[in-house]
């Protein structure tokens, strides 16, 4: 299926959930994220959700690892339009200084960078993906080059609030495709 017709769709649906509903996503989401063993980790790439689109709430996830898994660390990305990349931040609870940029996404001002070939797991945000792990972002590619240069067992995490779709979804070769991916009630694996 044509990722861009993809997109189309799952942005609307997403826009169209109501509050209720959101949140009971979510919270199921989060619940099936809760059933992971997180303790052999040592870095985990969160995304930062944009509220105004709709996306998984990863705070809900900051939280838990605060509570749960103390030593975990957690990297943020922070992004480089020009150059259609992402920093990768180490992420304080107490000192981090998150700023919205311009399309909304919550970054962190300053911090340490982390190597990619730090990271055991990636949280990737998407809009939707298919039975095969392909998926399908906002369309501008920085996951799939950050997920490029990660080490080959990396774990690539999505979060869906809707199951996937039944066709597949048309890749090329700078595509990467997830490991799991997290929808209310069911963790996929590919």
């Amino acid at each position: 299926m044509i990722k861009q017709k993809l997109r189309a769709v799952a942005i609307e649906k997403r826009r169209s959930l109501s509050r209720a509903d959101y949140w009971n996503l979510n919270d199921q989401i989060i619940e099936q994220f809760k059933l992971f063993d997180w303790s052999d980790f040592n870095y985990v790439h969160l995304f930062l959700p944009i509220k105004e689109k709709n996306e998984v709430d990863t705070f809900e996830i900051l939280s838990f690892f605060k509570t749960n898994y103390p030593d975990l660390k957690i990297v943020v990305p922070r992004t480089h339009f020009a150059e259609l990349s992402l920093a990768h931040v180490l992420f304080d609870h107490e000192h981090t200084v998150l700023r919205k940029n311009k399309h909304q996404i919550p970054e962190p001002l300053y911090g340490q960078i982390v190597p990619v070939n730090l990271i055991d797991a990636v949280i990737v945000p998407l809009l939707t993906f298919d039975l095969e792990g392909n998926r399908v972002g906002y369309g501008a590619g920085f996951y799939d080059r950050f997920l490029r240069n990660c080490r080959p067992d990396i774990l690539k995490i999505g979060l869906s609030f809707y199951p996937p779709e039944n066709e597949l979804i048309d890749t090329n070769e700078f595509d990467i495709k997830l490991t799991h991916c997290i929808v209310p009630h069911k963790t996929y694996v590919f």
